[in-house]
């Protein structure tokens, strides 16, 4: 699985009323995101392993379109249906990023580790290098993996005021680097967590504490083409 576009918004939360968020989620929220220029897919997923429960990912065109006019008024015009389910949300992760290195095939992954670390500072070109030059290629090429990715946060651009971000009540997390790893076998993506993303090896790569990992599972997914067919309808 192919990132599409160098820019991606990642964020992680709980929820209160979980069949509110999943109706709102797939029946407007994703199809509102998604309508916005530059904003190429949508996903939602659940846990099986970790924290928070819920994991969503938007895929942009590039950072910009994350910062960009048509989408902040978006944000800071929430629908009716946007104000009630955003309170109800916890444990706020939201980070605007850049695609640093997207490996793999075609498609839509049923299963993704996400893996978030802080670089130390002194070992950062190391990290990136190991990753790029060593993991995300092979990664991709395991059975049951269909993909792999690195994705930096930009700090400034997460921390952007908006009416939404307000009604979330609590400031969002922000992650410093996101690893996300697809594929078609569940255990085959467990298995990494461990064996190539276990705290131990991460540290003595370069990382700059004890990652945090979990394995989602896809629950729902709007592409741009999506909207065109439910525009005929």
């Amino acid at each position: 699985m192919a990132l599409l576009g160098k820019g991606a918004l990642v964020i992680w939360h709980d929820v209160q009323d979980e069949t509110d968020y999943n109706e709102w989620h797939s029946k407007e929220h994703m199809l509102e995101r998604v309508a916005v220029p530059g904003f190429r897919r949508g996903l939602r997923y659940v846990a099986l392993a970790g924290s928070p429960k819920y994991m969503n990912l938007y895929e942009v065109d590039e950072l910009a379109t994350l910062t960009s006019r048509p989408y902040l008024d978006r944000l800071n015009d929430p629908t009716p249906w946007t104000r009630r389910a955003l309170p109800n949300m916890q444990n706020n992760s939201r980070t605007l990023c850049r695609v640093v290195a997207s490996r793999g095939g075609a498609g839509i992954c049923g299963f993704l580790l996400t893996v978030q670390l802080a670089p130390q500072r002194a070992g950062t070109d190391a990290l990136r290098v190991w990753l790029l030059d060593e993991i995300l290629a092979q990664l991709a090429e395991r059975p049951g993996i269909i993909g792999a990715h690195l994705l930096e946060g930009d700090p400034a651009a997460s921390r952007t005021g908006t009416e939404e971000k307000r009604l979330r009540g609590a400031a969002d997390a922000i992650a410093d680097w996101i690893i996300l790893v697809g594929g078609y076998d569940a255990d085959a993506v467990q298995s990494l967590s461990d064996e190539t993303f276990g705290q131990e090896h991460l540290l003595a790569r370069g990382a700059a504490a004890a990652p945090s990992v979990g394995l989602y599972q896809l629950l729902h997914a709007i592409t741009e083409p999506d909207l065109a067919v439910l525009a005929r309808d």
